[in-house]
């Protein structure tokens, strides 16, 4: 896979805003295959957190974010955007403002506290973290990931190692440390799941088509529990 975020990325994404749609023109454009052009046009972004202040430009992402709540307010709960679905609508309607997910979704996660608490109408139980996160839950995800670091930070093959060990012992370290983050990833969709999050919403979080997000998160729940 192509390295996100990189100049070929951008320009790609700037010609595709610019009204050149054609995954076809744009890859005989650039010289690249056209899965590189669709991954490019297709990928979200966020830029690293924190950011160097650029007060202007985090002034147009809060009023523009700002119409969008005032848009979801008035509409059913279930019908609101979440944040990742509001960042999206940034982007795609601002150029890219220089602001990350994470600045997105903690500014929302505030406003929308505001929100409830001048209508006093707080989030009911069933619907916070607390209320669908086993007591256990954070230090086992912890674990699973401090688990797949370790593989990962571990792996030194040496130059003068035969290719065939180097090669098996390069993809057992990364298969592992894979489970392990997979294994957090079902974690977090269960929670998902028991606060009532669809898996079409969990698969536009994680990009895991949702047919094999729900197969995988299920399966991983039978093991777990039987």
């Amino acid at each position: 896979m192509t390295e996100p975020g990189t100049e070929l990325f951008e320009a790609i994404r700037r010609d595709h805003r610019a009204g050149d749609r054609l995954p076809r023109s744009l890859a005989a454009r650039h010289g690249v295959a056209r899965a590189t052009v669709k991954e490019a046009i297709s990928a979200v972004l966020p830029l690293p957190h924190p950011l160097p202040v650029d007060e202007e430009g985090l002034d147009q992402a809060r009023q523009f974010l700002d119409a969008l709540l005032e848009e979801d307010q008035a509409k059913a709960p279930e019908e609101r955007r979440s944040a990742f679905e509001l960042y999206e609508e940034l982007d795609r309607r601002t150029d890219g403002l220089p602001v990350s997910y994470r600045w997105v979704w903690e500014y929302i996660t505030d406003r929308r506290s505001q929100q409830h608490a001048d209508i006093g109408s707080p989030v009911p139980h069933e619907r916070t973290w607390a209320g669908n996160v086993p007591s256990d839950m954070p230090e086992f995800v912890t674990d699973l990931i401090t688990c797949a670091v370790r593989h990962l930070t571990e792996l030194k093959i040496e130059g003068t190692l035969p290719a065939a060990d180097g090669v098996e012992l390069g993809m057992v370290s990364f298969g592992t440390a894979r489970a392990r983050i997979d294994q957090a990833l079902w974690e977090f969709a269960l929670v998902g799941r028991r606060a009532g999050l669809s898996y079409a919403r969990l698969s536009a979080f994680t990009g895991v088509p949702e047919e094999d997000l729900a197969q995988q998160v299920e399966r991983y729940d039978r093991l777990m529990t039987s």
